[in-house]
């Protein structure tokens, strides 16, 4: 590699700009102008709340509350995550707010699933207090409603009818039947396979590290299509979409340049191509569809010019769920016609009195 290559990165998930901006549009179709703000207590926590306040401002919409999730549930015992509760009520709970958009980790949603827990604990013991549980949580991309296997005790039907903001993604040609496919006996190599095929059925594969404890052994008839939606989903999600696309655009590039089908041509440096700037010359200027037929191409930043789907969060009483595809939110719509939205498959919670406020 010569002193004069340069390194370019490229993201394959839309500009936050993008999600920034369907966020008022959401809250504004709705009528939602009183919402409640929940934040990752860390710098990109401050960073959505300094952008999208303003913005929520000049479109006449208040924010009713602000709340920063704890990051640290897991080193709290049942005990004194009540009491640190019962010290600080969250203020989403005692809000009248309807609607509450929320940003963050993954981690935001165990902070959110052990405060509803402990809010339906305390409204079993204490049917006299007025706390609400009915919201209709607005969740950004970064966020994934997949609970590990530690989290079976919570009902994923608190968060039912819950609208998200979520990468694009399309069902690929044969993702599914690869799913069903995979065996922990024929991955040889793979140890995360093993470790999650243990983890996930409950069971010990023969030669494993773990033969010592007292379980039964996978006999490789598991399926992944039994497990729940929280734990496992058979569909295509926008982040794996994401990787895919990024490893089709790299081979449709080394294709390209290998075919011999460009005209562009590299500057030579002790008589060596720079492999690298080349494909930045070809990813700045890249416009193909991958094979679900969506158009791949970058903006002047490097960034995927894509937008979001909008969905639905419908909950069952098994403990999973499905997304809906109720909407989606295109950049390259006209003006004002960016947010499209399906709102009469949408299904709400069943504590929510109105839907706007």
């Amino acid at each position: 590699m010569n002193a004069q290559t340069h390194f370019h990165f490229y993201h394959m998930v839309p500009s936050e700009a993008v999600q920034y901006m369907g966020i008022v549009q959401l809250l504004l179709y709705f009528r939602w102008k009183w919402v409640g703000l929940i934040t990752s207590d860390d710098d990109s926590g401050e960073y959505f709340l300094k952008t999208l306040e303003p913005m929520l401002s000049q479109n006449g919409i208040c924010s009713a509350f602000t709340e920063r999730a704890v990051d640290k549930l897991h080193e709290l015992n049942v005990d004194a995550f009540i009491h640190t509760y019962l010290t600080k009520i969250p203020a989403f709970v005692l809000s009248t707010s309807n609607a509450v958009v929320v940003y963050g980790e993954t981690t935001t949603i165990y902070y959110l699933a052990n405060v509803m827990w402990t809010t339906k604990l305390i409204l079993l013991m204490n049917p006299e207090y007025k706390l609400s549980v009915g919201k209709v949580w607005i969740t950004t991309a970064q966020i994934d409603f997949s609970f590990t296997i530690f989290q079976k005790i919570f009902n994923i039907e608190m968060f039912h009818g819950a609208i998200s903001f979520t990468i694009h993604s399309e069902e690929l040609l044969g993702f599914r039947a690869f799913l069903q496919d995979i065996s922990p006996f024929e991955s040889k190599g793979n140890g995360f396979i093993t470790t999650f095929w243990e983890q996930t059925f409950d069971c010990i594969i023969q030669n494993s590290a773990k033969q010592e404890n007292a379980r039964e052994t996978c006999t490789g008839e598991e399926s992944l299509e039994t497990l729940p939606s929280p734990f496992f989903e058979m569909s295509m999600t926008g982040h794996s979409y994401s990787i895919y696309n990024a490893v089709y655009v790299v081979a449709y590039v080394l294709q390209t340049l290998s075919s011999g089908r460009s005209n562009h041509r590299a500057m030579e440096n002790g008589g060596r191509l720079d492999t690298l700037n080349l494909i930045h010359m070809f990813l700045r200027k890249i416009s193909f569809n991958n094979s679900a037929g969506d158009e791949i191409m970058f903006n002047d930043h490097g960034e995927v010019i894509a937008g979001f789907d909008i969905t639905n969060l419908v909950t069952f009483s098994n403990n999973s769920y499905i997304r809906v595809k109720v909407g989606k939110l295109d950049p390259r719509a006209p003006h004002g016609e960016e947010l499209t939205i399906q709102e009469d498959i949408i299904e709400w919670h069943p504590q929510l009195f109105q839907v706007g406020k």
